[in-house]
């Protein structure tokens, strides 16, 4: 089971996360994090192995993709210094 949620942060941003065992602290909370230009969704298929390890997969949408809102100064353009 996955659930997703906005959480919303300062500034009146609003995060999209994805939490594969909501609410169970035992297990062991690991970060995914995907490459550009993907949603933050786990893959599906790390599920049964995640059951298995006692890992809780946790992931957000990167600012401006999926359901996340795009952060200040991130507007696509590459800055140069």
């Amino acid at each position: 089971m996955m659930i997703e949620l906005d959480v919303h942060v300062d500034g009146g941003r609003t995060l999209h996360v994805y939490d594969t065992a909501p609410g169970d602290g035992e297990r062991l909370p690991v970060m995914w994090h995907h490459g550009t230009p993907n949603l933050g969704a786990p893959p599906e298929p790390l599920f049964a192995a995640a059951d298995r390890l006692g890992v809780r997969w946790l992931a957000l949408d990167r600012p401006g993709y999926g359901g996340s809102d795009v952060a200040p100064g991130l507007d696509g353009r590459v800055r140069r210094r």
